[in-house]
């Protein structure tokens, strides 16, 4: 069976942000920062920590802009000492 990279297997592009990110994990609030963005999912880097494991589910506040915030619900997919992959429930808006 051949082996496929994760940009071949992506469903949807990404693209390169800088957003300030609030991840709610047992109503302890982790901070980070989206580095890129798709429809379904967002790359997050944040300090180290033990509360991010893949399979967690929990909301997520990200600042799109001066005045404005998404709220999602978003699932680890992939966990390193600082970044965290999440697929999220909703479908990003990227305009």
């Amino acid at each position: 069976m051949a082996k496929t990279s994760a940009k071949e297997r992506r469903e949807y592009p990404r693209t390169t942000v800088s957003l300030p990110v609030r991840m709610w994990v047992d109503e302890q609030m982790i901070l980070g920062r989206a580095v890129d963005v798709s429809e379904q999912g967002l790359c997050v880097i944040t300090a180290p920590t033990d509360a991010l494991k893949r399979g967690a589910c929990f909301r997520i506040d990200m600042v799109v802009g001066a005045e404005d915030e998404v709220s999602l619900q978003g699932e680890v997919r992939h966990v390193t000492s600082s970044l965290v992959g999440l697929r999220t429930f909703e479908r990003l808006k990227l305009s």
